[in-house]
């Protein structure tokens, strides 16, 4: 298995207005979910934002997978959910 850092890009904002963001974090927990069901991928770690009444414009997902196309279809699905304005980078450790 190889160790991956995935970063997932949406909108950063203030807090007095989410209608103006997209939250990675909520990305970032969306994909933590759909992975629960793959016994390849093994997620390490999880940060996003650091900061009250902001909302996050970068998560970033450290895990273990053999299986990098099936990350990527996974992250694909994501973005077109939550629009294609996001994005996501993976980066080999």
């Amino acid at each position: 298995m190889h160790t991956y850092l995935v970063n997932i890009f949406g909108k950063g904002g203030h807090g007095a207005e989410p209608h103006e963001a997209i939250d990675a974090t909520i990305i970032a927990s969306e994909f933590v979910r759909k992975t629960t069901k793959y016994k390849n991928i093994e997620i390490i770690s999880v940060k996003s934002g650091d900061a009250f009444n902001v909302i996050s414009g970068k998560a970033e997902i450290n895990l273990k997978t053999d299986n990098l196309e099936q990350l990527e279809t996974i992250l694909s699905s994501l973005l077109i959910y939550y629009g294609e304005q996001n994005r996501f980078e993976i980066i080999e450790n």
